[in-house]
């Protein structure tokens, strides 16, 4: 430690220190142990049990004890970039990046559940005076609702439980989003139908225009049954809130 440091500075590194790691640093000197007890309680528990509400599946599938046991490896070798509390969720899942012992699912299972989250807290930016929510979406830029995320995984994360882990890799698209009433849902998709999104929200074009290309990347013959059928998938989606209707040029 600096010795150009102040006192009080040296003890703020020290009492930190141990606070996240008790059983490898010594408490700092002239500090009563029950005290220091009493701290070291309501750091690690506030922090197991905000990463526990978001992740409730991810501990559920490595058990109690391991969870606990990545808490505080999480507290003792993460250095966070954000100082608020509700960003440790996404501090958690910044750390698990970096982890390479754990099973390989775990990761993508856990920003899964991040982001529901994520989606629920998004703020609803869509310009709504430039959007027509009755317009026609083949023949306009769709508006897709502002709060949603389009998710690529390689294991089915949707389907894992305690009793139901991955054997292997299977790739999975989904979309999560958050409709009228404020709830987050979330839809599994089609290698088709993620791409045709994907598509939809990369560049500013019709519905029809979307469902061209992707008949063209598919190589797929029958252009109109397709875009009869884009139109079908692209309405069921308004409905359910996902699409917020067609930009007015």
């Amino acid at each position: 430690m600096r010795a150009d440091l102040a006192s009080f500075q040296r003890y703020q590194l020290e009492f930190c220190a141990y606070l996240r790691d008790p059983s490898r640093q010594p408490p700092p000197a002239a500090t009563a142990a029950r005290g220091l007890a009493v701290y070291e309680d309501i750091v690690f528990n506030n922090i197991v049990q905000t990463i526990s509400a978001c992740f409730p599946v991810a501990q559920k599938v490595i058990g109690k004890r391991a969870w606990l046991a990545l808490a505080r490896q999480f507290l003792v070798q993460h250095s966070a970039s954000s100082p608020l509390f509700r960003d440790i969720p996404a501090e958690f899942l910044q750390f698990l990046a970096t982890q390479t012992q754990l099973a390989p699912y775990l990761y993508s299972l856990c920003h899964y559940e991040w982001v529901e989250l994520q989606v629920a807290t998004m703020t609803a930016s869509a310009a709504l005076g430039q959007i027509d929510s009755d317009g026609d979406l083949l023949a306009a830029p769709i508006a897709f609702t502002a709060a949603m995320q389009l998710l690529h995984y390689d294991y089915a994360v949707h389907k894992i439980s305690a009793r139901k882990r991955p054997q292997s890799e299977v790739s999975t698209e989904l979309l999560v989003y958050r409709d009228a009433s404020n709830t987050v849902k979330f839809v599994e998709l089609n290698a088709q139908t993620y791409r045709l999104i994907a598509l939809l929200q990369a560049a500013d074009i019709s519905g029809e225009q979307g469902l061209r290309q992707l008949a063209q990347q598919l190589n797929y013959k029958d252009t109109s049954s397709l875009i009869e059928f884009g139109r079908e998938l692209l309405e069921d989606f308004r409905h359910k809130g996902i699409i917020a209707g067609s930009y007015i040029k």
